[in-house]
């Protein structure tokens, strides 16, 4: 995916969906697709607009870095990469100029709620600056799953509440989370049980702690797998870390390769255990997990 910073030039004439897009969950994907679409018709670059930082108050479902893979598998060509803290300030007139001055734009799609600039401006609003410019505007319907208004809080309380089957179903896909393998302190091999620790990136939206059935796609290969995204109390780590049992795993270092662990379900709340021997006990019962 090519990524154009905002304000920086792109030399194709784009069909952009404007928003923040941290998710790209079904909603998010009905807007993508209605660009998508249209622009293969008009033979120009599908472009999808986020923020790199993070609006005021809100945290994302999913790392920028994340968002441009989802944002390519849904066809889009360009990410215009923009940052809140400079954006943020603008009023949306100003916004709208900066954009419409810069770049060549062949059409606009947005969701019903969209809003830009300082001032919040709405869809009725850019409506106007939009016919000001002869620039097509689609107002992609709301998406409402089994009667639920589709959007990134009703995700975010999914996740919250462990339920990642729920999540599945907004986000298309398996919520998932990706980082660099670092390294523990071993007491998962000392038990043996070994792990593996994945750094995930700060800033994004934090999940119920618990033990879920996963998968892991790790040095090539993926894997049925146990992780831990919280503490880990019985061995008095009181650290916040995630941390994966691979099942079928048959050893070698996967020290900075990079992880993708998408959650299937949510197992249990962590617990403190009298023993090691306790706790592993309990990690063979949870490695029987199933997705079917």
């Amino acid at each position: 995916m090519n990524v154009a910073e905002f304000g920086s030039p792109i030399a194709r004439r784009i069909y952009l969906a404007l928003g923040y897009f941290d998710g790209m969950h079904l909603g998010h994907r009905a807007i993508a697709e209605t660009v998508r679409s249209s622009a293969e018709k008009l033979g120009c670059a599908p472009a999808i607009s986020t923020f790199a930082d993070s609006p005021a108050g809100k945290t994302p479902v999913y790392s920028y870095h994340d968002r441009k893979e989802l944002y390519a598998e849904c066809g889009m060509e360009i990410c215009l990469t923009m940052y809140f803290s400079a954006v943020g300030r603008m009023t949306g007139g100003e916004f709208f100029r900066r954009l419409t001055e810069t770049y060549d734009i062949a059409g606009i799609a947005c969701g019903e709620d969209h809003t830009f600039g300082c001032d919040l401006l709405g869809v009725d609003e850019l409506g106007k600056l939009c016919a000001e410019k002869n620039i097509p505007l689609t107002v992609v319907p709301t998406v409402y799953l089994e009667g639920v208004k589709v959007s990134s809080t009703l995700v975010k309380n999914y996740l919250l509440a462990g339920d990642v089957d729920a999540a599945k179903r907004v986000l298309v896909r398996p919520y998932h989370m990706r980082g660099p393998v670092i390294s523990g302190d071993g007491r998962g091999r000392g038990i043996g049980v070994p792990t593996i620790n994945i750094r995930i990136p700060t800033g994004i939206f934090a999940m119920k702690q618990g033990v879920y059935g996963t998968y892991t796609e790790v040095g090539g290969k993926r894997y049925r797998s146990v992780t831990n995204v919280g503490p880990r109390p019985t061995f008095m780590q009181n650290k916040f870390a995630v941390e994966t049992n691979l099942i079928g795993y048959e050893g070698g270092s996967l020290l900075g390769e990079s992880a993708s662990v998408e959650f299937y379900r949510y197992l249990r709340p962590i617990k403190k255990y009298a023993s090691a021997e306790e706790l592993v006990a309990r990690i063979k019962k949870d490695k029987e997990w199933t997705d079917l």
